[in-house]
């Protein structure tokens, strides 16, 4: 599964994934020290999935100031589905 961060025509933030995840996203906590997002489920029996790259200074600003993001599920057979989730920032 591929898992990336972009934006939508309108400014807003998304993370979009090539396949369906595991469960709802119930929030993304975004680490300030480590520069990483850490997907967080509703079933609190899945441990979350941490995306595997820093941000670039670009993103860095824009994920400051962002309340929420989009999450955004895309694959050749489907059409696309989304929805808001809070965006959580931890650390400095």
């Amino acid at each position: 599964m591929n898992i990336e961060l972009g934006h939508l025509p309108d400014g807003s933030l998304a993370i979009v994934a090539d396949q369906p995840l595991p469960d709802e996203v119930k929030r993304v906590e975004y680490y300030r020290d480590q520069l990483l997002f850490m997907i967080v489920y509703n079933n609190e029996q899945h441990e979350g999935d941490l995306m595997h790259y820093e941000l670039n200074e670009l993103s860095i600003d824009k994920v400051k100031g962002a309340p929420g993001l989009v999450i955004v599920i895309s694959n050749a057979n489907d059409e696309p589905v989304g929805y808001q989730v809070p965006l959580i920032q931890v650390g400095i």
